[in-house]
């Protein structure tokens, strides 16, 4: 009877054991996975913020400004990305988070560099524009006068060489 009392012991002891560690396992997950959710957020925000900046670049492309500096930062911003994501993969979601911060604030501040050298291409534009037009408008209007003081000239002289000639009388005429 010795060996049945300690193998109905033995058994509800390893259940309750079990039972505490499956039961600390899963206590554990819901912060992991908030963790991992928090790293995944972090890393999708950056995501956004960089399609968002990348967008910004382009805008300021089309409107003739120098984007050269920030693709290069873009692309350094693109890199933290990466690197979040390798770190998520990895297990580290604290390390995930903060390369994804490093990404989001870095994409920030070219979307904002971005806006501001749009702004400053499209007012050299404009100011291109009017400098032409001006250019253009004295250009032909100097052009136009100097062909009316040219042919006034000319019309002058005409009329003075034309004044100055003698009338000539036919000799073949019949009276």
């Amino acid at each position: 009877m010795k060996g049945l009392c300690a193998r109905f012991v033995k058994a509800p002891v390893l259940f309750l054991l079990f039972s505490m560690v499956f039961s600390l396992s899963l206590t554990r997950l819901p912060f992991y996975v908030s963790a991992r959710d928090e790293a995944s957020s972090a890393i999708g925000d950056a995501d956004n913020a960089l399609r968002h900046a990348f967008e910004a670049i382009l805008e300021a492309e089309r409107a003739g400004a120098n984007v050269s500096g920030l693709i290069a930062r873009l692309n350094e911003a693109g890199l933290f990305l990466a690197e979040a994501e390798i770190e998520l993969r990895g297990g580290n979601s604290s390390g995930a988070v903060s390369e994804a911060h490093t990404c989001f604030v870095m994409t920030e501040s070219i979307i904002e560099e971005a806006s501001s050298i749009k702004a400053s291409a499209l007012a050299e534009r404009r100011e291109s524009l009017w400098q032409t037009m001006l250019f253009s408008l004295t250009g032909s209007t100097s052009f136009i006068v100097l062909l009316l003081i040219v042919w006034i000239l000319l019309k002058v002289r005409y009329f003075e060489k034309l004044s100055k000639m003698k009338p000539e009388v036919a000799s073949d005429v019949e009276a």
